[in-house]
């Protein structure tokens, strides 16, 4: 929703002097010539960064600074001689020198420790990353920690220390990563593209992947990304322009290039394009949704007009009505629960400007009484609860969770929101799952770039039932 800075233009504060996490980082000149053939051996530039892990198997992400053939070495932490060594995986220019290596055939509920064979050679980190694969029951109760956060803002080099940079506060990300949360879930405008990264067209595609580049490279995010398993939606900065709809010519590159970028467990359907899907944890369910590749003008005054998209939305309410979580997250980049300030004033982007999809789905979910929603978005660039009242079942409510990196909004306008959740400063928020069956309980929090506790809320799973 805010707009980003023209291109080149963002200042911010020197990096923090966080630890060197690559022995083998190649230079920063390098990180962006995606086309290039290195002179010796391809280095690690990103990651790796773990998906969500089944009972069975993880699919990992990595990149590097050129071509290279990718290996994963991995083993039980307590078995290190058990050590096995995954299929080759080709990190070509043409898909950002990027890979993703699937590992399967794991045991349930193991921690597994692994390295990263860049043409068969092992790569050097601090500290040896790790997963923990899913228990072999699917939907067991069990401890889980999830980190959200949208809005992360790499500006450009050089990178200079001003009061009104709009990309700023680094330090956040050694902070979420000290949580050590079970999952990264990243709410869109994870990058920003700038106009410039689309012109000319004959070069957007490569210019994209260097602006992924730029921040996947970044050596403050890199122990963040080693931690825990990472999944991510999309919003109008990660996609295309400020506030693009599906009206924008290259969504499909866009596309693409996320899926280069995220080891997602899955991305739309085979007949319809976007990037929404499914991630089960235990007893906690996510549903990521698409508010991008489908969606209309949210200035239109067609009456019909669709935040989602009628395919996209028919898999949503199939996917709520099977699922059998406790806790059921509908995240969108985009606010779904928040009002109008006026009715003169549209108040940003949201589902609220979508409002005979946004009651039709609201009314849909009263009368197939599902149990267990609860809704988190990004893109407002401030953090707040939301809450509507639904007669004779539970409210629903919304935690909005926003900025990471970027700029606070100057002028926060939140409608029903919860009091005392507002929180405008650089932030991330936690959303904690402990308790056995039948008395699990919901508990997030909003943290500041430090790590102080700014507020806490309780939902107990009971107070998400229908009566």
């Amino acid at each position: 929703m805010m707009t980003s800075p023209p291109a080149n233009s963002s200042r911010s504060p020197a990096l923090p002097s966080a630890r060197p996490s690559l022995r083998r980082l190649a230079l920063p000149c390098l990180l962006l010539a995606l086309h290039a053939t290195a002179a010796g051996a391809a280095s690690l530039a990103g990651g790796p960064m773990a998906g969500p892990a089944t009972a069975e198997g993880v699919g990992v992400w990595l990149m590097t600074d050129a071509p290279a053939q990718v290996q994963l070495e991995y083993w039980p932490q307590a078995q290190p001689d058990a050590a096995q060594r995954s299929a080759p995986v080709a990190a070509r220019p043409e898909r950002g020198h990027t890979a993703r290596i699937d590992l399967d055939g794991l045991q349930p509920a193991t921690r597994y420790a692994y390295r990263v064979l860049l043409d068969g050679a092992a790569v050097e980190l601090d500290e040896a990353p790790a997963f923990t694969t899913a228990p072999a029951d699917p939907t067991a109760p069990r401890e889980l920690l999830i980190a959200t956060a949208s809005c992360n803002y790499i500006p450009d080099r050089p990178f200079e220390a001003t009061r009104d940079a709009f990309g700023a506060g680094f330090e956040i990300f050694d902070t979420v990563a000290a949580r050590r949360p079970d999952v990264m879930l990243w709410l869109g405008d994870n990058i920003y593209y700038r106009d410039s990264d689309f012109e000319p067209a004959d070069e957007a595609a490569a210019r994209m992947h260097q602006r992924w580049a730029a921040t996947r490279s970044f050596a403050p995010l890199q122990r963040l990304l080693r931690t825990g398993q990472h999944v991510a939606i999309w919003d109008d900065h990660d996609y295309g322009p400020n506030n693009s709809n599906r009206d924008f010519p290259l969504k499909a590159t866009a596309l693409a290039h996320f899926k280069d970028y995220w080891p997602n467990p899955g991305y739309g359907l085979p007949e319809v394009a976007g990037t929404f899907t499914r991630v089960p944890l235990g007893d906690v369910e996510l549903f990521l949704l698409d508010d991008r590749y489908h969606r209309d003008d949210d200035a239109s005054a067609d009456p019909a007009r669709t935040m989602l998209g009628a395919a996209q939305l028919a898999w949503l309410r199939d996917a709520l009505r099977d699922s059998r979580a406790t806790f059921k997250l509908v995240t969108n980049g985009s606010r779904m629960l928040s009002d109008r300030p006026s009715p003169e004033q549209r108040g940003g982007e949201g589902w609220h400007n979508f409002p005979a999809e946004r009651q039709a789905f609201i009314d849909w979910l009263s009368a197939e009484r599902i149990d267990g929603v609860f809704f988190v978005s990004g893109d407002i660039h401030y953090t707040h609860l939301t809450e509507r009242a639904r007669p004779g079942t539970y409210p629903l409510t919304e935690l909005t969770c926003s900025p990471l990196t970027a700029r606070v909004h100057p002028r926060p306008f939140p409608v029903r929101e919860v009091p005392g959740t507002l929180v405008t400063q650089r932030n991330f928020c936690t959303l904690q799952f402990s308790g056995p069956a039948g008395a699990r309980v919901l508990r997030v929090a909003t943290w500041d770039a430090a790590g102080t506790r700014l507020w806490e809320a309780e939902f107990p799973a009971a107070q998400l039932r229908t009566p």
